[in-house]
């Protein structure tokens, strides 16, 4: 449930002591409010820097800065290598050649097909001459020698035939498994080439390009920032004395430049556990509630993050406590036991009455 923001400043009770003429005060019974301050910067939610992992000379950039993109969509194109292009030139040969010589109008199974066609006739043929003379044999009409040369006619033209279908089909193998190498090698070929162009990997806003055509981009360089257009993330850097205040869920009240009048609430998301070493500070994130109508990568600002509140609570000004939590009365110093501080009061939980005097304690 998110903490309510309430700045009620306590009436304190002014007195003044004849004695020596210093102001004193009397604690008041009021609310308080503890936060913790934050210096903030927005950023996409979701964002990422292209690269790509090919190098050389920017040949085509299709995008601006600026501009909204989908998944997948092309952005730059890297010139390849002469070398690359000549791969991908035989490639394409050596393809062409498998699929006209598996496919083509003219490929090399048709003519053995013609070939088997015409064997297959003739084994009709041969047979017929074989069975007739088989059978004027069989009635005693004939020469045996005529038997023999018909038969072995028959075995010649049907032993050529079963050969032929064999070679056919050792051919159709070896057509159809150039082509798919062929095929594979090409695709390979393809898929090295889009290796010289770059696409988005997600959707979302072209915050900035950091190339220009006809630059040398090299392997792994940062080419864009890419983000997400409308869902920014609330960045907030924390002192390590602070961070054990904040929660999941805390309020947050932010003031950014550029709505230097306006003030927007936010809640606590999450808090990073390791400590900057060269900030000294935590990472916390925090989203707004209601936005403001426009939001720009990189706003910065301020924060203040409410992390306890009380009601109705003993308060005095923070410059009436002294060093080691004592106050001075007019009786003396005192011991007090404090509770929620801000910058400018702090509670008392015990040690004090609403009718103490207090004086501001000597420098």
């Amino acid at each position: 449930m998110l903490k309510n923001i309430v700045f009620l400043f306590p009436l304190i009770l002014l007195a003044c002591n004849p004695s020596n003429k210093r102001e004193s005060i009397k604690p008041a019974l009021t609310d308080i409010t503890e936060s913790v301050y934050a210096s903030v910067r927005l950023k996409p939610k979701h964002s990422y820097f292209p690269q790509p992992t090919r190098s050389g000379i920017i040949k085509e950039i299709f995008v601006e800065a600026g501009d909204s993109v989908t998944s997948g969509q092309l952005l730059v194109r890297i010139s390849a290598s002469a070398d690359a292009k000549n791969t991908l030139t035989n490639a394409e040969v050596a393809f062409k050649e498998a699929e006209e010589n598996y496919q083509g109008d003219n490929n090399l199974l048709l003519n053995m097909d013609l070939e088997l066609n015409s064997l297959k006739d003739q084994l009709v043929k041969d047979s017929l001459n074989y069975h007739r003379q088989k059978k004027l044999w069989d009635q005693q009409i004939g020469k045996k020698s005529d038997l023999e040369r018909y038969e072995l006619t028959f075995e010649n033209t049907k032993n050529q035939y079963a050969i032929l279908q064999k070679k056919r089909a050792q051919t159709l193998l070896n057509l159809e498994n150039q082509y798919t190498k062929t095929r594979s090698k090409l695709n390979a070929e393809r898929s090295q080439m889009e290796e010289f162009t770059l696409r988005s990997n997600l959707s979302g806003i072209v915050f900035a390009i950091f190339k220009q055509e006809g630059e040398l981009i090299n392997s792994q360089e940062q080419f864009a920032e890419i983000g997400s257009a409308n869902n920014f993330v609330i960045e907030m850097d924390i002192d390590e004395e602070d961070i054990t205040k904040i929660e999941i869920g805390d309020t947050v009240a932010i003031t950014l430049n550029a709505y230097a009048n306006e003030v927007f609430l936010a809640q606590v998301t999450k808090v990073l556990p390791k400590k900057d070493e060269t900030t000294q500070t935590f990472r916390v994130e925090s989203s707004f509630l209601q936005p403001p109508p426009k939001l720009y990568n990189g706003l910065s600002g301020e924060a203040s993050i409410i992390v306890d509140q009380r009601k109705n609570t003993m308060v005095i000004p923070s410059e009436y406590l002294g060093q080691g939590n004592k106050v001075l009365t007019e009786q003396g110093e005192k011991n007090v036991t404090i509770g929620v501080r801000n910058m400018d009061f702090v509670e008392i939980l015990s040690g004090l009455d609403t009718s103490s005097l207090l004086l501001i304690p000597n420098e």
